[in-house]
């Protein structure tokens, strides 16, 4: 097996991990959370790579990432208050689960989507070469996220490539925050960086305001 190619986080070496992407490989990059995998959303064959890389079940839906937002309406209903949640807490280490369109249906999430713009400059510079990712953090499935490009290669060494971080982003991060929007009241799957009170929730279902 060939070893995956590292990247560096520069112009070329985000332009030649675009390029692997769009040649239909997986690669690990680095986020403002855990390190991610990503594939094109345009290579189908390559985002059910994800899973299998992992060792994790198809069934399991993966996360939309996206530059900007205006992006999302292509594979999500977005209603003016999950906007409103966005426009506060995008870029960042929030997940929004949104009503899905037929675009996303390759995520595997069925009627729903995750979806993410990261805070984070390298992950940001590739998203907007690439167009839209699949993601999901870069693990075998059962053990801890990899908390670097070494780790990354390490668990994985059937990817296409993987993205250096620089040496000041080798630190643990926690993962995203996952709050449902897709039906009425909005639940917070899971608190990382962001809690309820963070995003103005009541007892992590409901919202304090909504008008």
């Amino acid at each position: 097996m060939t070893p995956p190619q590292l990247f560096e986080a520069d112009h070329c070496g985000l332009a030649s991990a675009t390029a692997a992407l769009l040649a239909g490989g997986v690669i690990g990059f680095p986020t403002d959370t855990v390190y991610g995998l990503a594939a094109s959303l345009e290579m189908p064959a390559a985002v059910t790579a994800i899973s299998l890389l992992k060792g994790r079940p198809t069934s399991q839906p993966l996360i939309l990432m996206v530059a900007e937002c205006g992006e999302v309406e292509r594979y999500a209903r977005m209603s003016s208050f999950a906007r409103r949640i966005a426009d506060r807490h995008w870029p960042g280490a929030l997940t929004l689960i949104l009503p899905a369109l037929e675009a996303a249906s390759v995520l595997g999430g069925g009627p729903t989507v995750g979806v993410r713009i990261p805070a984070h400059p390298i992950a940001l510079a590739l998203l907007r070469q690439s167009g839209p990712l699949a993601t999901t953090s870069a693990n075998r499935h059962g053990l801890a996220p990899a908390l670097g490009a070494a780790e990354t290669v390490e668990q994985l060494p059937g990817l296409a490539g993987v993205i250096r971080e620089p040496p000041e982003d080798r630190l643990p991060r926690e993962p995203s925050s996952i709050l449902d929007l897709s039906s009425e009241p909005p639940r917070l799957l899971r608190a990382g960086r962001l809690d309820a009170a963070a995003l103005g929730l009541v007892d992590g279902g409901g919202t304090e305001r909504r008008d």
